[in-house]
């Protein structure tokens, strides 16, 4: 179990969105506001229900149901953006203020009676949220109007035991928002430099590739023009028209990492078509013409390697008499799926190379979901979906011509 822990930890780490990154700090923060926002609303609910002296019931429950919306507010901008909205967080601000100003409006009318404390500590959390998101002047004048309208709790005779709380309760407003505006700005600052170590680590290894791949380039180029002729020789069989486009291809994707350009359209229909003529050998059938939205251009390109690998997969192993490649997308989503009624295998066994590493670890690493169905006889199923929430600075994927189950 260590073990499994230890290999998941680095992948979960560099996926997209993982937690060494800018992206993750801010989802970090949105889950620990989440947390916490749930735990203060129940303190506030079991302090409603314990303590009912309320001179106003109506008014004090109005004020609890506007914090809660608020609150709802936050928290649904915060998981749709995987981040603290601005908007959000200065609406809360407001509510709080305005609940902290009219808390004596709702108070018993007995002096002896204690006052109800609820909209203090729960409006600590606002001022925590304040200083997450918004700049620092904004951030400070939030905390100064929620402190300012705690204080006014003393204008409206509270009691000696309630003044004590008021002044109190001033320390926790400087040290919820000092703690959160420090810690935050530090692990932004450190996720910052993680990110620009890792753009700068890939240009470096991008720029190695180039150099490394430059001959090879121009051996394969020469490759290919021989298998043209032979082609033109001797014929247009499937299977020597099938290696030929893969060379071409080869060659093609091996030209765009030499020379710096795009490795796919981001047209993922177009992309998944050109694999066509590469498996004119095998009995495949195309059903992609559903997945007409664009997509980043490194993102199609991992799809369509997925897809070449599974199909390569096939021609080396399946024995498949029929295989469908499908694709669709719509305004949120993708599918990708490649389908053979082939020999099938055991997924129970360790994948090779061309499944874990091309198929499965390079998808997840840009947050897709790979589903891998399959068992002796009964053919195989492999499924990629995912959304729109792309890295814009996807690494280069690279691929093997030659791939092995």
């Amino acid at each position: 179990m260590p073990g499994s822990a230890v290999r998941w930890l680095p992948r979960w780490a560099g996926a997209r969105g993982g937690f060494l990154s800018l992206q993750g700090v801010e989802r970090a923060a949105v889950g620990a506001v989440v947390a916490l926002r749930i735990m203060n609303t129940l303190q506030m609910c079991l302090t409603l229900y314990f303590t009912r002296t309320s001179g106003r019931p109506w008014l004090e429950l109005a004020v609890a149901g506007a914090y809660v919306a608020s609150g709802v507010i936050v928290l649904t901008t915060a998981l749709r953006a995987q981040r603290l909205s601005r908007t959000a967080v200065e609406l809360d601000v407001v509510v709080a203020v305005t609940a902290l100003a009219v808390a004596p409006l709702f108070q018993p009318s007995d002096p002896t009676t204690q006052w109800t404390d609820w909209p203090v500590f729960v409006s600590f959390l606002v001022a925590a949220e304040a200083c997450a998101c918004l700049s620092p002047a904004r951030a400070l004048t939030s905390t100064v109007a929620l402190m300012t309208a705690a204080t006014s709790w003393l204008l409206f005779g509270a009691p000696p035991p309630t003044r004590h709380l008021i002044y109190n309760s001033l320390v926790p407003y400087v040290g919820f928002a000092a703690v959160s505006f420090v810690f935050l700005y530090y692990l932004r600052r450190l996720a910052a430099l993680a990110d620009e170590r890792a753009r700068t680590i890939r240009m470096l290894e991008e720029e190695h590739t180039r150099r490394v791949l430059h001959t090879p380039y121009r051996l394969l180029n020469d490759l290919a023009g021989r298998l043209r002729n032979e082609a033109l020789r001797d014929g247009d069989r499937p299977d020597r028209k099938a290696r030929l486009a893969e060379a071409v291809a080869s060659v093609r994707e091996i030209e765009t990492i030499v020379r710096g350009t795009e490795p796919a359209s981001s047209n993922l229909a177009a992309d998944l078509r050109r694999l066509h003529d590469q498996f004119a050998d095998l009995p495949l059938i195309m059903n992609v013409d559903d997945a007409g939205i664009s997509l980043p251009p490194q993102a199609v390109y991992r799809l369509r390697e997925a897809a070449r690998s599974a199909l390569q997969n096939v021609r080396l192993h399946a024995e498949a008499t029929e295989v469908v490649v499908y694709s669709t997308t719509d305004r949120s989503s993708w599918l990708v799926s490649v389908h053979d009624n082939g020999r099938g295998f055991d997924t129970t066994c360790r994948l090779g190379v061309g499944l874990n590493d091309i198929v499965v670890a390079a998808l997840e690493e840009i947050g897709a979901q790979v589903k891998i169905e399959s068992a002796p006889g009964k053919g195989t199923l492999i499924e990629i979906t995912g959304d729109y929430q792309w890295k814009t600075d996807l690494a280069h994927a690279s691929s093997s011509s030659t791939i092995k189950r």
